[in-house]
């Protein structure tokens, strides 16, 4: 799936409602179907959390599962990390994507 930034200030606020959330082994993914005809993604993880380098690591894997990703919708992901998430491996980080309902 092709995929442009999420990157809007209101769009972030109207998918960070519990309704559009799953959350497993510190990743919270935040998916709803959008109106325009892109897929949308947002990767955020704080720098308390992991150092320049994982934060970027962990960026990168979450890109790489999305590529993979094959839906008719038009969605926009954001994904949440903390502390735990980039030590995550990609086939784990694969699996708690697949896992949401929408995706």
């Amino acid at each position: 799936m092709k995929f442009a930034a999420l990157n809007k200030k209101n769009h972030f606020e109207s998918l960070r409602k519990e309704e559009f959330c799953f959350a497993e082994k510190g990743v919270r993914v935040f998916v709803k179907e959008n109106y325009v005809d892109t897929n949308r993604l947002a990767v955020s993880i704080s720098s308390k959390y992991a150092n320049a380098v994982n934060r970027n690591r962990f960026k990168r894997r979450i890109k790489e599962v999305v590529r993979g990703l094959e839906t008719d919708l038009s969605i926009d992901i954001l994904v949440e990390g903390n502390s735990k998430s980039p030590l995550l491996k990609l086939n784990e980080v694969e699996t708690i994507l697949k896992k949401h309902p929408l995706l």
